[in-house]
């Protein structure tokens, strides 16, 4: 069959129309190319560059290709946990003799016991069967011994990550102003990794610190010695603290290293017991991890004798599920904002949120001098220090009370009211910190 001339151009036309587009002669399909997620949450991760035009020589015009839409930018994840609850370990609460004796007869090893004497509960540690994963073990164990109180030793990691640029400006934002001394009378725990006392933060501080691993070796002390220089801080260390003249406890429950660097319920309930032994008014919590009852009955009981627990929300990103022990309702859950007042990207958000503070581009003591971090670990602090300082000033005020308190002195945020992302908006400073607190 012969073409005529007049059929070519015709032919090319009508693919034209229909959106079929000719390879042209060193035609390369260019690709968009997104900026590298580096952490810094000051444009809420809206890098992304838009890929050169090719400049193609004028014989070779054509009509532009339909514009696709842009590709949207992946959601953050932060890093699974490597466990979340300790292997071959299962807890009983309060089981008396016959309750063990029938537990050693389904083949679990009975541990030690260990009393949390302030908060008058005793927990047991049982050794699972070989053959048995703990969750295994859990079920068997509620099925076979129901007058039996058993829950899994779940582990409870810090909720931090590291931050690129300089920004310092928290106690700005919250309008915290002292003189001094500032602190001096009050009595603050926290349980965290390792504090470094004689860190150049925080030499000349009033700091005990006790391990509470099996063999009492102080795990990594960089979480920890950053929470406890926000709190407590020598004011011309570089690292000045909300309250530099408080009386700061330390309760190192974290075992592991690395990757593995966690605590777990037990733990943490023998640190909480140690802190209710030392009198602290307020406790800092920057750690995160799911829910667990024996946990929750020890943050029951801290709020039944007047102690305020004041918890990470957790850096799971926006979708995530409720961390505890933030979300338990005894808890006070602080979320996390930067200097413009966006929350940060990673931050959980959830009806528990309770109140945002800074915790973005946070200056902190560092393995080689200072650092900037990001997460809600370090904007609990803030609220820690705010409510240790409404204590002392108001001594006969219950945690419902200092909650109250903190929700009509926030600056509203996002949607009117108490939100999901922000709770009730941004910590205000109750008052000028000086010689009295």
């Amino acid at each position: 069959m012969r073409i005529t001339p007049l059929i070519v151009p015709l032919l090319i036309a009508i693919m034209l129309y229909a959106g079929v587009t000719l390879p042209l002669p060193g035609d390369v399909n260019a690709s968009v190319v997104y900026a590298d997620d580096d952490d810094d949450d000051d444009d809420d991760d809206d890098d992304r560059v838009q890929p050169a035009r090719r400049e193609r020589p004028a014989v070779n015009t054509r009509p532009a290709a339909r514009p696709q839409p842009a590709a949207r930018p992946r959601p953050p994840h932060a890093a699974p946990p490597v466990s979340r609850f300790e292997p071959r370990e299962i807890l009983a609460i309060d089981a008396p003799a016959d309750v063990l004796n029938r537990v050693r007869a389904l083949g679990f090893a009975v541990g030690s016991t260990v009393s949390l004497r302030q908060l008058n509960l005793r927990v047991t540690r049982l050794r699972t069967p070989a053959d048995q994963s703990a969750p295994r073990a859990l079920q068997v164990l509620q099925r076979r011994v129901s007058q039996g109180d058993f829950v899994l030793n779940h582990v409870y990691r810090i909720a931090a990550a590291p931050c690129p640029k300089n920004r310092c400006y928290g106690s700005t934002l919250i309008g915290w102003t002292a003189s001094t001394p500032c602190g001096q009378g009050l009595h603050i725990g926290m349980v965290d990794t390792a504090v470094n006392p004689h860190s150049p933060a925080l030499r000349g501080r009033q700091i005990v610190t006790r391990s509470f691993a099996d063999e009492e070796r102080a795990s990594s002390a960089v979480h920890g010695t950053a929470v406890a220089a926000l709190l407590v801080g020598a004011p011309d260390s570089g690292f000045p603290g909300l309250l530099p003249d408080a009386a700061l406890y330390a309760a190192d429950t974290f075992i592991g290293a690395g990757a593995n660097l966690r605590t777990n319920a037990l733990l943490l309930g023998k640190g909480l017991d140690w802190l209710l032994e030392q009198q602290a008014s307020v406790v800092n919590v920057s750690l995160t991890g799911p829910d667990n009852r024996l946990l929750h009955e020890v943050i029951k009981r801290l709020s039944a004798r007047n102690i305020v627990v004041i918890a990470a929300a957790g850096n799971g990103g926006p979708s995530a599920p409720p961390a505890f022990p933030a979300a338990y309702p005894e808890a006070i859950a602080v979320t996390a904002v930067d200097q413009l007042l966006r929350s940060y990207r990673l931050a959980n958000r959830g009806e528990y949120v309770t109140v945002a503070a800074p915790g973005v581009r946070i200056w902190t003591p560092g393995p080689r001098g200072g650092q900037y971090s990001n997460g809600t670990s370090f904007a609990t602090p803030y609220v820690t220090a705010a409510v240790a300082l409404l204590r002392h000033q108001q001594s006969h005020l219950t945690p419902a009370q200092l909650t109250q308190q903190l929700q009509g002195n926030a600056r509203d945020l996002g949607a009117p009211g108490k939100d999901p992302v922000f709770g009730w908006g941004l910590l205000q400073s109750p008052a000028r910190c000086d010689g009295s607190g």
